[in-house]
């Protein structure tokens, strides 16, 4: 019956989604699905086996599943000691082996979906890539939606198996706890969609950085696997936040709804001894505690998923129709913008009556703001040929030679207009906070170190293009080298100069974070000079890169003439 169904099912993907069809067809094979259900079934007998060793067998020892309280206070608080009821059965808290087994399942399962899922998409790009057939799947009719999406869902289909042959366990596991169904199911939702977006991180990721062939796969998969063990560790011991924006992060973690599945266990959280909801509850959203309800923080995640899942998607369009292009367009850029800085500013100002640490909330909004826009540097600014052609065309077509608007929405434009646009954006939503918020320092610092961390973003972003306009096959590489040297030298200045750095207040406002300088003890004079040197380097290197422009757009005119 199976033998007849399989291929009326496989034929109605390839009518669906050709793709998804070509990546099942290849995949799923009577061999692979044997072997992989063999290993999951397997693992989880050897797990199962492996809790089941750890339940007392003897009266009198100590184990947390036992239910009498310790006296020896050589053992840990959570060890209880073994006893018999009346019937001669030992006293253990069953729902608690019950629910360490799915909260271990729960783990294993984020690892193995969202990095080994994550590898194998990488590593079939950098395969279709060397292959050259990624070209030939462009030239089809499909849209990226269809040839990407039918990837996501095709080529870690034996992660998904390994997964589905894992549920029954699961579920059994966290009914048996006295976790509720719609809880569970809710956990199942959130990784399915931190999948989603993990995969098409992962794909534009492959998309954008070709030139690392196969190490690329590696490079990504480790990257998520670091993220993963490092944010496990924060929910597994953490108490409460940090309170800033780094909180921020903590949403890309699926596992920060495991909490609310322990709560509703109605344990007691010294008994558990891991993901308490008491930090889930310290975190808050512009002073809300919006965390306090799992079905509102359900939906909250959901949506943050969603949002950046959405922004990614644009991305990966626009390169796997066409490489050569920016990541992002000019127009979704501003819209980005104004997304990154409504989160941003909403973590940062969690806790609006912890007056002494506003000022470093707003230093750490600062440092998300930097790092935000050196991937909107490098997402935004064309290459070498676009801007040659862009050149040419406003050369050529006298009407648009002073257009901003051709600057600031024009698809093969320079970045740094653009970037400006952006700052300006995310500057002028925390202004209003900086007025409102009770911050310590004096407001006027605050604005200028604000100013001063735009401005050095500008000149960054105008002497990255300009990089690219050199004529090198290693443009790239040249540009990103000189990017990273003017970041970290100031700060590899101030490492040096130790304790005496305060006699050179201009280095320490070169910085990428001159909030940390403006905030602490350093005079007007200083501020101003800082902010006059920065305006004078920006007015150079844009002069700059209207002469190259300039002197590109009438080559490429006098070349085409000349034929």
């Amino acid at each position: 019956m199976l033998s007849k169904m399989y291929p009326r099912v496989i034929d109605s993907v390839g009518e669906w989604n050709p793709q998804l069809f070509r990546e099942v067809k290849g995949r799923l094979t009577p061999k692979t699905i044997t072997i992989i259900s063999l290993v999951s079934i397997i693992g989880q007998a050897l797990l199962y086996l492996y809790f089941q060793g750890l339940l007392p067998k003897v009266e009198g020892n100590y184990s947390r599943y036992c239910t009498a309280i310790v006296e020896n206070e050589s053992y840990s608080s959570n060890l209880g000691v073994c006893s018999k009821d009346l019937l001669g059965n030992l006293q253990m808290i069953k729902e608690l082996w019950w629910l360490d087994l799915f909260t271990t399942m729960s783990i294993l399962g984020v690892f193995i979906l969202l990095v080994v899922g994550s590898y194998m998409l990488m590593a079939d790009v950098s395969k279709e890539n060397s292959r050259n057939t990624l070209n030939f799947i462009r030239l089809t009719p499909q849209s990226a939606i269809t040839i990407l999406g039918g990837k996501i869902l095709g080529v870690p289909i034996l992660v998904y198996l390994f997964g589905i042959l894992a549920i029954p366990l699961h579920l059994v596991a966290g009914l048996k706890a006295n976790i509720s169904l719609p809880l569970i199911i809710g956990f199942y939702l959130v990784l399915a969609i931190s999948c989603l977006f993990f995969y098409s991180a992962s794909l534009l990721f492959s998309l954008v950085s070709s030139d690392l062939g196969n190490f690329q796969g590696w490079l990504g998969s480790m990257a998520i696997f670091f993220f993963l063990s490092t944010m496990t560790g924060v929910a597994m011991e953490a108490k409460s936040f940090t309170a800033t924006s780094l909180d921020w992060i903590i949403l890309f973690n699926p596992m920060m709804f495991l909490p609310y599945l322990i709560k509703s266990t109605f344990l007691s959280p010294d008994t558990i001894g891991y993901l308490s909801i008491k930090g889930l509850n310290s975190l808050n959203w512009y002073g809300n505690f919006w965390w306090q309800n799992s079905l509102v923080s359900l939906c909250l995640i959901i949506a943050n998923y969603g949002i950046w899942t959405f922004w990614i998607w644009q991305g990966i369009k626009r390169r796997f129709h066409n490489p050569s292009d920016t990541i992002l367009s000019k127009y979704h850029s501003y819209l980005i913008s104004a997304c990154f800085v409504i989160f941003n500013v909403g973590f940062t100002l969690q806790q609006i009556k912890s007056y002494s640490s506003l000022n470093d909330k707003l230093i750490s909004l600062q440092v998300f703001n930097f790092f935000f826009f050196l991937l909107l540097i490098i997402a935004l600014t064309p290459s070498r040929q676009s801007l040659q052609d862009w050149a040419r065309f406003r050369h050529e077509n006298s009407s648009y030679r002073h257009g901003i608007h051709d600057l600031l929405l024009g698809e093969k434009s320079p970045s740094p207009l653009v970037i400006a646009g952006n700052i300006a954006i995310v500057t002028l939503y925390t202004i209003p906070a900086v007025l409102i918020f009770p911050f310590q320092t004096n407001k006027l610092s605050i604005f200028a170190g604000l100013f001063l961390g735009a401005t050095i973003i500008i000149i960054y972003a105008t002497i990255f293009q300009l990089l690219l306009m050199i004529k090198s096959n290693k443009r790239n590489l040249i540009a990103t080298g000189v990017l990273a040297t003017l970041i970290f030298s100031p700060f590899l200045g101030l490492i040096i100069l130790g304790e005496s750095y305060r006699s050179f207040p201009l280095l320490s406002l070169f910085s990428a974070f001159p909030l940390v300088v403006t905030t602490g003890k350093v005079t007007i004079i200083p501020i101003m000079l800082g902010l006059l040197t920065q305006i004078m380097v920006i007015i150079a290197a844009n002069y700059q890169l209207k002469r190259v422009l300039h002197k590109a757009g009438m080559s490429e005119t006098k070349i085409l003439l000349d034929n």
